[in-house]
């Protein structure tokens, strides 16, 4: 849960070590493969009644077996890539699916409620009417603006010669991410430079907080009075879309500094 810093603002952080992930026996004969290979078969059998396998010496099983192996494998390759590595390809991994995301929702036809007399304006058409509006603006800012730092949200680093007193300070700004949404940072925000690492990524993206349910009497339903549009400023090894990296931090001599070679994303001049 992100902690709270001012209103509309959240920060957090994420720890940069490096942990060992345990390696996974790659035996054909092993645990694993076997266990793989009997929750192949009893899928197998649940969709295919009749496919081949009924005993030990029947070509399905040893396909079923080869199959097995072969993720066992996959799995024990996995752990034993570096975490800078998986990292990375969460990054693109997530990349990836917010554009997908985003297309999807840009090639539906936008509908918004019809409202006549008589009509019952229940939760669900009041919900409606407000995503019919909030879509609309996504798409009016993914296409005439695109994405990245409108305006302010410079990073810096401040304080004293002593190390503790070190600390990440992020200008009042504007910026619009890649799905559209709109993220305001209305007052100066700071943030404790990571305990360890060489390299982090200030990163900001929007977060929808559900507001604390209001009490309720014991005959109703207590549920969320609204939601509150806020965005979270964090310390991250990746920037991982759809948050926007707002610089990018290197350790050097013992104390963090701004990165001046990263150029974070900006929408044009002449869009905003």
């Amino acid at each position: 849960m992100p902690e709270y810093l001012f209103p509309g603002v959240y920060v957090e952080e994420i720890d940069a070590g490096i942990e060992e992930i345990p390696g996974v026996a790659t035996s054909t004969s092993g645990p694993a493969s076997e266990s793989l290979a009997a929750d192949l078969r009893r899928a197998i059998q649940a969709h295919a009644p009749g496919w081949t396998g009924g005993n030990e010496s029947d070509p399905g099983v040893t396909l079923v077996n080869v199959f097995a192996f072969l993720a066992e494998s996959l799995l024990s390759r996995a752990a034993q890539i570096p975490e800078r590595g998986r990292a990375a390809i969460l990054q693109a991994a997530a990349s990836l699916a917010a554009l997908g995301r985003a297309g999807e929702a840009g090639r539906e036809t936008l509908k918004r409620p019809h409202f006549f007399s008589g009509r019952l304006l229940d939760a669900a058409t009041l919900t409606a009417e407000q995503d019919y509006h909030r879509e609309k603006l996504r798409r009016h800012n993914r296409a005439l603006l695109g994405c990245g730092v409108v305006s302010g949200l410079a990073v810096r680093i401040a304080g004293t010669t002593d190390p503790g007193g070190w600390h990440i300070v992020i200008e009042p700004g504007y910026a619009i991410d890649r799905n559209g949404e709109e993220i305001s940072v209305p007052f100066p925000a700071m943030l404790a430079p990571p305990p360890q690492g060489d390299r982090a990524f200030v990163t900001l993206r929007y977060w929808e907080n559900p507001c604390p349910p209001a009490p309720a009497p014991e005959d109703t339903t207590s549920d969320t009075p609204c939601v509150e549009e806020a965005c979270v400023i964090g310390i991250k090894p990746d920037a991982v879309a759809p948050a926007i990296a707002l610089a990018r931090l290197i350790r050097s001599e013992g104390r963090w500094h701004v990165d001046l070679t990263f150029v974070p994303p900006r929408v044009p001049r002449g869009a905003s």
